[in-house]
């Protein structure tokens, strides 16, 4: 089944991609006219154990924290769009069943807790085998690295499998590849905490500052021209177009940070964060957007089925109207008939010959059969309708269907017999049915003289 078209507004738009661009170029602009983005690092000079604190002293003090706050601020600004867009993922999922959504949104959350762990690494919340110089440039190289190769491999999933897998696979499938990308993470970290040494990965005054980033910046590159754009041709959504979008910023991230910083809250370091949130910025816009179309469409459906059923409820009392108008209207000629039958055999059956009471008898017995059968349509209709079950004299409701079909009995010379029934709870017109039918049988396929 194909995937509708998405509206024009929400495709790859010239303008989105400018805009893009745009915002990426114009830091590189405004440090070319003199503006500089970095925070100023100011060595404290201290002697003796302890040291009082004025407020020219604190001031000092938060001037030089400026760029770690800063870095920081910025890193978990990308942390908290990363796991707000998983859990949006996870959240769609449940509506749409369509697991690509939450493999992107898990790899994306896996991708936060990278950055997580190089954010509190940069504060020394967590301890390091090595030194904050190689420590902090290296988890940043690593973050990016994870990022790009994590998201491959989960749009990769998907490009390869043909077709969508069933609800209840699907959640398993998710659920795996969930946990593979958790463990993934976590020896990631784990490997880089206990590491003594650390490769350089900074090189001052150099056309490439910092080469390992031109490893991550590479992968995007290959996601934006070949991986995501086959991806969001197979998907067709909202979120897939964004995870196109998202790929300028975060090569521009990429390309400021191999090509320009050089020391760590510099001016290139500092564009380069603030475009990594803009990078996670974007998916959790898409998500919000596919959400909130999909909670449409779900309201959509609900609000059609409601009003469906609402028809059908009314055909149906519309129907069961008109069987009981039908039943009542068509019992009485029948029984008109039925009495006249009994009362011209009664007063001139001596008058009949053989032939004549065969033929007042077929009519009498066609009488009674059709009697019957426009009951049961009235009784049929009946059925499934929402019921009170009401206490039953079963005994009573024997009786009544004995009464009824006392002709045809009478014919046949057949009697029933039964014990003292119970009173049950139930729904009456099925104990009715029920009834009829054993007793319908019973006369159907009895055997010569028997008594019932």
């Amino acid at each position: 089944m194909k995937t509708p078209p998405i509206t024009k507004e929400l495709k790859f738009s010239k303008t989105l991609v400018v805009t893009l661009l745009v915002i990426c170029i114009i830091p590189f602009i405004l440090q070319l006219a003199g503006v500089n983005f970095g925070s100023i690092n100011v060595v404290l000079d201290a002697s003796g154990d302890k040291v009082v604190l004025d407020d020219a002293s604190q001031n000092l003090i938060l001037t030089h924290l400026r760029g770690t706050f800063t870095h920081l601020i910025l890193e978990w600004t990308a942390i908290c769009i990363a796991v707000s867009t998983a859990i949006l993922a996870f959240i769609q999922y449940r509506i749409t069943n369509n697991p690509t959504t939450p493999i992107i949104g898990a790899a994306l959350l896996c991708a936060g807790f990278i950055d997580g762990f190089h954010a509190l690494a940069a504060v020394n919340i967590i301890d390091s085998a090595s030194t904050n110089d190689n420590f902090l440039p290296f988890t940043w190289a690593l973050s990016r690295i994870f990022n790009s190769v994590i998201l491959i491999i989960g749009a990769s999933i998907f490009l390869i499998k043909e077709k969508r897998m069933i609800p209840k696979r699907g959640r398993r499938f998710v659920l795996l590849v969930s946990l593979f990308f958790v463990l993934l993470a976590y020896l990631t970290m784990y490997f880089v905490a206990s590491s003594k040494s650390l490769p350089i990965t900074t090189f001052h005054n150099s056309f490439v500052t910092r080469p390992y980033d031109l490893i991550s910046l590479i992968l995007f590159l290959f996601m934006a021209i070949y991986l995501f754009p086959k991806l969001n041709k197979k998907e067709n959504s909202v979120f897939s177009n964004t995870l196109l979008w998202s790929m300028i910023p975060a090569i521009a991230t990429q390309m400021y940070m191999a090509f320009g910083s050089e020391n760590l809250h510099d001016s290139n370091f500092n564009i380069a964060h603030t475009l990594k949130a803009i990078s996670y910025a974007i998916p959790f816009i898409g998500i919000m957007l596919d959400y909130i179309s999909a909670h449409k469409k779900e309201q959509i459906r609900v609000t059609a089925l409601k009003n469906a059923h609402y028809v059908v409820s009314q055909k149906n009392k519309e129907l069961e109207q008109f069987a009981f108008i039908a039943s009542h209207d068509l019992q009485e000629p029948l029984r008109t008939l039925l009495n006249f039958t009994q009362l011209f055999k009664e007063e001139y059956a001596d008058k009949l010959d053989e032939n004549g009471k065969t033929y007042l008898n077929f009519i009498r017995q066609a009488t009674t059969r059709m009697s019957l059968l426009i009951k049961a349509v009235f009784d049929y209709s009946r059925i499934g309708v929402k019921n009170n079950v009401t206490k039953v004299k079963t005994n009573k409701l024997v009786k009544n269907i004995i009464a009824e079909i006392q002709p045809n009995l009478n014919d046949i010379n057949a009697t029933i017999k039964h014990k003292k029934l119970p009173k049950i709870y139930g729904q009456k017109t099925e104990l009715r049915i029920l009834f009829q039918n054993l007793i319908g049988n019973a006369i159907k396929f009895q055997k010569k003289e028997t008594h019932l």
